[in-house]
């Protein structure tokens, strides 16, 4: 840039006045904005309207250095919505107190849980929220007022009144006191009226998947179950689930290419960011792939019967579980039991608890095996206790 330039930019702007500036047909002022200097247009080229916009911005500047709250911004907290602060994280992809991202199976459950949220909390003023409101929504989903809409097949649209127990109430309010965080880190709010806030459920009240787990025989009853009434594809994903020790979202959306003959692997995408990208392929997964290959019709592992370009819808399966389960008499099993199927067989098979961890995939590491995976069967327990010596052996005299 040469000399003429520069002195072209430098003499850009016309002193007219005391931090009042002309620029072409625009009044400019000089002002200070988070303690930096720096140009606001008056969109004016009057001299008096300009230096009523640097009066006001400098009484702004003044307010905010002294520790005061703005008019405008005062004015928006009493009219903002819960609603709207919903749609603010939804947007800003419902980050963490550090402002860092979710996984988006993490994501994906927050959506679903501010369904509620948003039926009860959405036209209140964000402002008057307080801690009382949160005994009377437990109350309200309790007692079943919350309606859920979704489309059944035919695209026919169905309405349910759901219940939420406690577990589910301290899940929603959770989501929702991180909403109301969001907001406290923008100034749209000054505090989060859900801090302090104690939760309904305790953990003596918590169903770990460990008692939703079935027993070797039980899950030979399921899979019987399900192949007798030619429902081979729901038994292929049971028993999956119960050689391989995946989450349900992980496992649904395997195509044959993950599976790796040569290194006796499967290859995976771990949900909730997991670790160990791989499963191994036990004997009996490998009986189970191979029957599965006979019958397979497309790319995916578990196709949908109704697209089979698209996944096995989740909910069916675990519906089919459940029926199993009734008409067998036996105890409830769930999809994410036949994970902890997996780490009580792994245990009873002498793996240590760091070791199945990463089988699993779980970076929380041995503890999460021994608080909520891992289990002890009344006949391996049985058997181990018979390994007990209690006295000192007495050699036998000759």
């Amino acid at each position: 840039m040469n000399t003429d330039q520069t002195t072209i930019q430098k003499t850009a702007f016309e002193r007219i006045g005391e931090s009042i500036y002309r620029k072409g047909g625009t009044i400019y002022a000089r002002v200070r904005i988070n303690g930096r200097l720096t140009w606001r247009s008056t969109e004016t080229n009057e001299p008096a309207k300009a230096r009523k916009w640097l009066a006001k911005w400098r009484n702004e500047e003044w307010t905010v250095k002294n520790g005061f709250e703005l008019q405008g911004v005062a004015l928006h907290r009493q009219r903002v919505t819960v609603r709207e602060l919903v749609a603010e994280y939804l947007a800003a992809g419902c980050p963490t107190r550090k402002m860092r991202s979710k996984s988006p199976a993490t994501v994906r459950n927050e959506q679903f849980f501010l369904n509620p949220v948003r039926a009860y909390f959405g036209d209140k003023i964000a402002s008057s929220v307080t801690l009382a409101d949160c005994d009377k929504y437990r109350d309200w989903r309790l007692s079943g007022g919350y309606v859920s809409s979704f489309k059944v097949r035919g695209g026919h649209l169905r309405t349910v009144k759901t219940k939420g127990g406690n577990r589910s109430v301290d899940l929603e309010l959770t989501i929702l006191s991180n909403v109301f965080n969001l907001a406290v880190r923008r100034n749209v709010l000054q505090s989060n009226p859900f801090y302090g806030r104690g939760r309904y459920s305790v953990a003596s009240d918590v169903r770990h998947c460990r008692e939703v787990a079935p027993t070797p025989d039980g899950l030979k009853k399921i899979e019987d179950w399900l192949r007798s009434r030619n429902e081979h594809a729901v038994a292929d994903l049971v028993c999956f689930l119960a050689f391989s020790g995946l989450r349900i979202g992980e496992a649904v959306p395997l195509t044959w290419d993950a599976v790796n003959r040569g290194e006796q692997i499967l290859h995976v995408t771990r949900e909730k960011r997991g670790i160990m990208p791989w499963v191994p392929i036990l004997r009996e997964m490998e009986i189970l792939l191979e029957d599965m290959e006979k019958r397979a019709t497309g790319d995916l592992l578990f196709p949908s019967p109704f697209d089979p370009s698209k996944p096995r819808d989740i909910s069916a399966i675990r519906h089919r579980i459940t029926a199993a389960c009734k008409k067998l008499e036996i105890g409830h099993v769930t999809p994410h039991g036949l994970r902890s199927y997996f780490v009580t067989q792994a245990r009873q098979s002498g793996l240590t608890d760091a070791e199945i961890a990463a089988l699993i995939g779980d970076k929380t590491g041995p503890a999460i095996i021994a608080h909520t995976y891992g289990d002890l069967r009344p006949d391996h327990l049985l058997a181990q206790a018979q390994r007990i010596r209690l006295t000192v052996a007495v050699p036998v005299a000759s």
